[in-house]
């Protein structure tokens, strides 16, 4: 199933547990029409590729995304803790953090929504990460980084790859540190590219997860982790109680609550502050939103979404939402 449709099953899981019904009977409904689950969703992802029964696939796809072959390929992994301490008691969370064969670190994240301050935080995430796998003894010693980020949204639309490597260099292009890598894969812009002579494992990969989502898995050979992912992936091995934990916490009704959540409120409040009168904080909360909503608004159409989704998710007008459609078609 797609994004919305699992949304949709969500939600329908949550009213119904609310009013006391037969949820059982509710999932029984969606297992009848739909067969795999949204591969993309933080927690599918994080049982798909983040727990040790599933370690082969991990191994697999992380080899793909990293663009490992031979004796430099990861072997085997050891998952670690994604929670990472920090100063004033504020923690930070990766969706999947493992360890290989020599300790060097991979993290993988999953990013649904881009806002301003993405790019800075995925450099402040490979910080801690670095931090919390240097040697011991060894300050300066300090063990490879690959963070690896799967982005929902179009990171550089002036090119024309849909994977980038990034390291520190200097302005000749030479590298001036080898360790630490960021690799963001635009999932939309594969999706919708010409990219049907790529027969990379990446490439393969990300054709069996969209083949997934839209019900229509590709062929694979028998006994592959392509093919174990897909067994993995059905919707009938996910459990009840697990089901009605994630209804009860996400929906697309997420999208709605984003702007709350995240940024919109926090700069509204300040601003508000700043004022110093209660119509300074009103006007701040307000702006906030605005802001927030139109980033929602460009994440999703540049993830394909349309219009009228896109109009009652964000609760923009649909006239804003046409101009920035438009802005991002030019």
């Amino acid at each position: 199933m797609n994004k919305e449709q699992y949304a949709g099953m969500l939600k329908d899981i949550c009213d119904t547990h609310k009013q006391g019904g037969d949820v059982s009977a509710c999932i029984a409904k969606y297992n009848e029409r739909f067969k795999y689950v949204y591969i993309y969703n933080d927690s599918i992802f994080k049982l798909l590729f983040g727990t040790p029964e599933n370690e082969s696939i991990t191994v697999d796809f992380l080899n793909a995304a990293l663009h490992l072959y031979g004796s430099n390929c990861i072997e085997h992994l050891s998952f670690v803790n994604p929670e990472l301490p920090g100063a004033f008691n504020k923690n930070t969370t990766s969706d999947i953090v493992a360890e290989d064969q020599g300790l060097d670190r991979i993290v993988l994240e999953v990013q649904h929504v881009e806002d301003k301050s993405f790019n800075g935080r995925l450099v402040y995430y490979a910080a801690k990460h670095t931090i919390a796998s240097q040697v011991k003894g060894q300050f300066y010693n300090l063990k490879n980084l690959n963070l690896i980020s799967l982005q929902m949204f179009v990171g550089f639309p002036e090119s024309l790859n849909y994977l980038h490597m990034i390291r520190l260099k200097n302005q000749d292009n030479e590298e001036f540190y080898k360790k630490q890598t960021i690799t963001l894969v635009e999932i939309p812009k594969f999706l919708k590219g010409q990219y049907g002579a790529d027969n990379s494992m990446l490439a393969q990969w990300l054709r069996v997860f969209n083949g997934l989502n839209k019900e229509k898995p590709i062929p694979v050979s028998k006994g592959s982790q392509f093919a174990l992912l897909q067994e993995k992936a059905k919707l009938c091995n996910f459990t009840k109680d697990f089901l009605v934990s994630e209804a009860m916490k996400m929906s697309d009704r997420e999208y709605e609550l984003y702007v709350e959540k995240k940024h919109a409120r926090a700069e509204g409040l300040e601003e508000g502050r700043t004022e110093g009168r209660a119509e300074g904080r009103a006007e701040g909360r307000a702006e906030g939103r605005t802001e927030e909503r139109r980033e929602i608004a460009t994440a999703m159409l540049a993830e394909g979404d349309s219009v009228e989704k896109v109009v009652r998710i964000s609760k923009l007008t649909e006239t804003e939402v046409l101009s920035i459609k438009a802005s991002l078609e030019h």
